[in-house]
């Protein structure tokens, strides 16, 4: 087109050079319109036609407002830095864990420990604890009822019939168990030892011959037979079994209860050892070796082989007897009483176990176990001499130390119960409080020890005893002289006081 202008109309070179420069701006103008409406296509998705702008300025601003937009538009490429991972140790972080661990228990503690004060304190509720039986009479009717044919079962009923002193169904049972089994030796026994705890001893050497003669070795039967309960008929049955069978533990027991019986106490021993060689599962020799070491002075293996004997067979009613007499002829109280406890638990009728039990405990300045022990004593024997006397003391000791602790309410209790099992206190107060004077000087209450004696003398002038006991309290307070002077008063109210006379000797030879 500028050929054919140039050809028809005569122009300058410098407008011609004009012209191809505007020229030039229009087409940079349009390049640039056609980006912006691509960029705005690519944002918008829409295809829009770019509008024309009529001055300069405008453009110029546009084009400066698109070259920013585009610089913001564009996204930042920023170079990735690398993160290193770090490698978990396990014991590291069970170490952290315990540590949080504990922090956290001390500081629950320590606020429990802060909280605590404003809580109420609370009160421990009293519970009553009521001692029941375990099996009532009716428990083992309905057990025996189920098993007819089981004699354990059996022995079991009658030997709850003979605790409450049923003697007639407790015949039925062992009678019953009898007929079922009349080749059992066991049966028989059962009936013999019921017969000898009835005092019917006929009777029971009958059972006892009869038990032998199935079994020679029948170990209950021998056991009893070896006790040597004092008993003519046991002496004859265990000698008649002897002479049946001579080889048997019958004729050893025989033997040794003769050495021992005429003080051939080494020969019983060696005799004993040898049977119990022979017949391991047999007690009766180890009881009959500790009564022969006891005989002998040979205290402490006396007490072994009733020990053993004990081990060996916890029903030997006898080797319990001998280790509570043991016991309590050294002075230990408490051994002896659990001793013949036991004794106790075997026979609820043995009288004489269930008094050296009170006395053992009342020795050992146990009150309160020596009053139940007693009181047990006396729904079996209401009228026992020694019970009626000492029962009162320990009641009458009971409430003098509750009144000493503070506690007048107990006090007056314990008062009332020594009056109600001997109301004439002239026959007990006497005891009781020369029991309360060696019981306070034995802990060191010198002044409340003379204050008992003084009690007794002033309750029995006469009673050397008290003196006797003034005298021990006054030698323990290094007063020496009047010491001597109430030994003097015991031997002139009983001559024959040894423990007296024995204490003035001391005296005049210190």
């Amino acid at each position: 087109m500028l050929v054919m202008f140039a050809g028809v109309l005569p122009l300058s070179t410098a407008a011609v050079q004009a012209a191809v420069v505007q020229q030039d701006k229009k087409k940079k103008k349009k390049s640039s319109k056609k980006k912006k409406s691509s960029k705005k296509k690519k944002s918008s998705k829409k295809k829009k036609p770019a509008k024309k702008k009529k001055s300069s300025k405008k453009k110029r601003r546009s084009k400066k407002k698109s070259s920013k937009k585009s610089k913001s538009a564009a996204p930042k490429k920023v170079a990735a830095t690398p993160i290193s991972k770090k490698e978990i140790s396990v014991i590291q972080l069970t170490g952290e864990l315990f540590d949080y661990t504990n922090k956290m228990k001390t500081s629950s503690r320590r606020l429990a420990h802060a909280t605590s004060y404003l809580a109420a304190p609370q009160k421990k509720a009293v519970v009553h604890i009521e001692s029941k039986a375990k099996y009532t009479t009716r428990d083992y009717e309905e057990a025996a009822e189920k098993a007819p044919y089981d004699v354990r079962t059996q022995r079991q009923l009658g030997m709850h019939y003979e605790q409450i002193h049923d003697w007639e169904n407790a015949k039925d049972v062992y009678m019953r168990v009898l007929t079922q089994n009349p080749l059992n030796s066991d049966a028989h026994f059962y009936l013999g030892n019921m017969y000898q705890n009835m005092g019917e001893m006929k009777k029971a050497q009958q059972s006892y011959e009869e038990a032998l003669a199935l079994d020679p070795n029948h170990r209950a039967t021998l056991d009893i037979l070896a006790s040597g309960r004092g008993t003519l008929e046991n002496t004859a049955v265990l000698e008649q079994s002897a002479a049946k069978n001579p080889d048997g533990p019958a004729q050893k027991l025989t033997l040794i209860q003769k050495k021992i019986n005429t003080g051939s106490y080494e020969d019983a021993i060696k005799l004993a050892v040898l049977a119990q060689e022979t017949f391991p599962e047999q007690g009766g020799f180890v009881y009959l070796q500790g009564r022969a070491y006891e005989e002998m002075g040979e205290i402490d293996r006396a007490k072994f082989s009733y020990q053993r004997s004990i081990k060996m067979d916890p029903r030997n009613e006898d080797a319990h007897l001998s280790l509570g007499h043991l016991y309590f002829n050294q002075g230990k109280y408490v051994y002896a009483a659990l001793a013949f406890s036991d004794v106790v638990y075997l026979n609820n009728y043995d009288v004489d176990a269930r008094y050296m039990q009170g006395l053992s405990f009342f020795n050992a300045n146990e009150w309160g176990r020596a009053a139940t022990a007693w009181e047990d004593l006396l729904h079996y024997a209401p009228q026992h001499p020694l019970v009626i006397t000492l029962l009162p003391q320990a009641y009458y000791i009971m409430a003098v130390e509750y009144n000493r602790l503070g506690k007048s309410s107990l006090g007056r209790t314990s008062f009332s119960k020594a009056l109600s099992v001997n109301n004439y206190s002239r026959s007990w107060l006497p005891g009781a409080m020369r029991t309360l004077g060696k019981y306070y000087r034995e802990k060191g209450m010198h002044k409340e020890s003379l204050v008992a004696y003084q009690e007794v003398v002033e309750l029995k002038p006469m009673d050397s005893e008290a003196y006797t006991g003034m005298g021990i309290t006054y030698w323990k307070m290094n007063e020496h002289q009047l010491a001597k002077a109430a030994w003097q008063r015991s031997l002139e109210l009983n001559p024959d006081s040894n423990e007296a006379r024995g204490w003035l000797m001391i005296a005049h030879q210190s």
